[in-house]
């Protein structure tokens, strides 16, 4: 069956028909995302009632063991739907790359390819056999509000609301969309280009300046796409964060003076973009605040007191976008997202902390290195979820996973989930609380603890660090804590290094000693690598039947082994709960 387009010739009755057929489907195309937030809404609703309905169940659980069995027995069926949804979806879960980029999980290239199909289904719909009255640009273009909605930086966003998901889950979606978008640009710039040259009118047309605008327009998203490549996001974030921000911004009056009929779309695009403006600069505050470097390594500390009222509006595990003063206009890009590292709930400051790596960082670390005077820093946030803490309560063990500066997310929810459980050191409850911290060296660990000794105790109790790059001194089972460390010689640990030795790989230990001040805790420090197969088995075997929660942030080298090992058990219908923070950088 061959292509049967072709150019037709119309009345103007019948040019207007087809306009109006145009943006009928347009429209339809956009509101088409009602139905998805409709269904979600609903799937939410059932998960309620099936909450309710599940801890009603174990209320009115038999006692006796051969009863329990009996009932268990009677929804044996069940249980492997239930296990063999579990293993779906984490498989839809993971990460799906192409060519080195990450175009982000399984679960969601499949929703933006299923929604690809449906709009092509509504770009070829009631065309007849008229080449023109394909509708790719139309339909992209009416893409455009939900595609700069989905990257808004708000925390009443109302997708963020309806969806329940975070800033950096919605992000993932804005990029498969503007792939979407872009596709469908290419093919209008396509579709046009071959009329003209069949037509003779190349070069008459790309004189005027609706063709002109549409050019510059195809050529900025293509720029956009590609410096969101991971690659390029990798060689320089700044490059891709100022490039995508301006381009963003300039083509939306390319567009609107390339064709009139897509311009209610662009009204609705630039009201979204000043609604995303005026809600940062709300969210923004400015106030005094500290920058010092922190002695032998390449952080830098952030203090910045707040008062009461502005503290109770943060949470743990949230973040904010951090800068020097300077005019609103280019705030976006002069910021960098920080996890709050301190507790606020406990703390009179907040305290972020960040590697000093280019732009922003080195500007903060340029100013630590002239003074440790109080100086105005401009704080936006609170950002990302603020429920972490409450729902790691619903579970009956929890592990934590670090590496280098990403323990700045898990701490605080570290250290309210010890202070929710038990306040006294030793609590069986605390025993179901794991922490685990890859670092280079033990001066990127030492921020971490609590200025109160009390809660020191507490804090390192159920800790394991693992140093990877600190050659400078050896590293054995334990290191004595207050503010600097001294390093044990392996043959000093005896019995408790035997019992843990299967936890390291690729180690080597060393012998060196330093003068510390008066020692007072004992913190497990290790050298080499985590066994996170090891780590992730001791999680599950101390409990065949608890609920696990596991919370990791870091590389992704750290983060993908994880994943994989937890997806051993999740597939033998294990109820996890596995957050992966990251940035979407």
């Amino acid at each position: 069956m061959g292509w049967r387009y072709h150019f037709i010739d119309l009345t103007d009755a019948q040019k207007h028909e087809r306009r109006e057929l145009l943006d009928r489907y347009a429209w339809i195309a956009q509101r088409s995302v009602i139905l998805p937030l409709l269904v979600m809404q609903c799937y939410f609703l059932a998960s309620w009632i099936r909450r309710r309905w599940a801890n009603n169940a174990d209320a009115t659980a038999p006692s006796s063991p051969y009863l329990k069995e009996k009932r268990l027995g009677s929804w044996a069926i069940t249980r492997a739907l239930k296990s063999r949804a579990k293993g779906l979806a984490w498989w839809l879960g993971g990460e799906a790359e192409m060519y080195g980029s990450s175009l982000g999980s399984r679960g969601q290239v499949l929703i933006a390819l299923a929604w690809t199909m449906w709009l092509l289904i509504l770009c070829f719909a009631d065309t007849g056999e008229d080449y023109l009255h394909l509708k790719f640009g139309t339909i992209a273009a009416a893409q455009l509000p939900l595609h700069y909605l989905l990257s808004v930086k708000f925390p009443l966003s109302p997708l963020q609301l309806l969806t329940g998901s975070s800033h950096e889950t919605l992000n993932a979606y804005h990029q498969l969309l503007g792939r979407v978008a872009t596709f469908l640009l290419y093919l209008h710039a396509v579709l046009y280009l071959n009329f003209y040259v069949q037509k003779s009118l190349l070069a008459v047309k790309v004189k005027e300046a609706y063709v002109l605008c549409g050019i510059v327009g195809i050529i900025a998203f293509t720029i956009v796409g590609t410096t969101a490549l991971t690659p390029v996001r990798r060689w320089s974030y700044r490059v891709f964060y100022i490039t995508h921000v301006t381009l963003a911004t300039v083509l939306l009056p390319v567009l609107f003076f390339h064709v009139t009929h897509i311009r209610i779309y662009l009204y609705e695009t630039a009201a979204i973009y000043a609604l995303s403006f005026l809600s940062r600069s709300l969210c923004s505050r400015t106030f005094p605040g500290t920058v010092t470097a922190i002695r032998d390594t390449s952080l830098v500390e952030i203090k910045i007191a707040l008062p009461d009222k502005e503290l109770s509006r943060w949470h743990p595990g949230q973040h904010a976008y951090l800068s020097l003063p300077g005019h609103p206009l280019s705030r976006t890009v002069r910021s960098n997202p920080l996890t709050v590292a301190s507790l606020p709930s406990t703390q009179t400051e907040l305290r972020f902390y960040a590697r000093i790596l280019d732009g922003n960082t080195a500007k903060l670390a340029h100013q630590a290195s002239l003074s440790n005077s109080i100086q105005e820093l401009t704080v936006e946030g609170p950002y990302g979820v603020r429920t972490h803490a409450d729902q790691l309560l619903q579970y009956d063990r929890v592990l934590f996973v670090a590496g280098g500066i990403g323990a700045t997310f898990i701490v605080p929810l570290y250290r309210q989930l010890l202070a929710d459980l038990s306040p006294s050191k030793g609590s069986y409850r605390r025993q179901k609380v794991s922490f685990v911290w890859a670092a280079h060296s033990i001066e990127d660990v030492t921020w971490a603890l609590p200025g109160q000794m009390r809660e020191r105790e507490g804090f390192v109790e159920r800790l394991d660090v693992y140093i990877t790059r600190d050659s400078r001194r050896g590293v054995s089972a334990r290191a004595s804590i207050n503010q600097r460390e001294e390093y044990v010689d392996e043959e000093e640990e005896g019995i408790e290094l035997e019992e843990r030795k299967n936890l390291l790989y690729e180690s080597e230990v060393s012998t060196g000693n330093e003068d510390d001040e008066t020692k007072a805790l004992c913190m497990a420090v290790y050298a080499g690598r985590p066994r996170l197969d090891v780590v992730v088995d001791l999680i599950f075997t101390d409990g065949m039947s608890e609920k696990i929660a596991i919370l990791v942030c870091g590389p992704k080298g750290l983060r993908s082994p994880l994943r994989d090992e937890v997806g051993r058990w999740v597939r033998k219908g294990r109820e996890v709960w596995f957050w992966e923070e990251v940035f979407a950088l």
